[in-house]
């Protein structure tokens, strides 16, 4: 099982820059199945679209979606969407 400060980890690995970036801050939202992370929160509304990438909880497996899958929809129902996405390679 992935804790959070694992899931830091992953996210650290993956986007190459602290969360605390100034230029592109990122944060994880944890929700049942995974950690979503949010790599546009400082855009402040002005994306439309997913946020992208779940590191799931059970397997720290990181799940990229492309933008037709609406955020809401990847925390409220994963298992329905989670084939809509694919595996990335950390």
């Amino acid at each position: 099982m992935i804790g959070e400060d694992e899931a830091v980890g992953i996210a650290l690995a993956l986007l190459g820059r602290p969360s605390d970036d100034p230029n592109q801050p990122w944060h994880l939202m944890e929700f049942e199945q995974g950690w979503l992370i949010d790599e546009t929160g400082y855009l402040a509304g002005k994306v439309a679209g997913s946020l992208g990438r779940v590191i799931e909880k059970e397997s720290g497996r990181v799940v990229r979606f492309p933008s037709a899958v609406p955020t809401r929809r990847i925390l409220s129902d994963y298992a329905a969407v989670a084939h809509r996405g694919r595996v990335e390679t950390v």
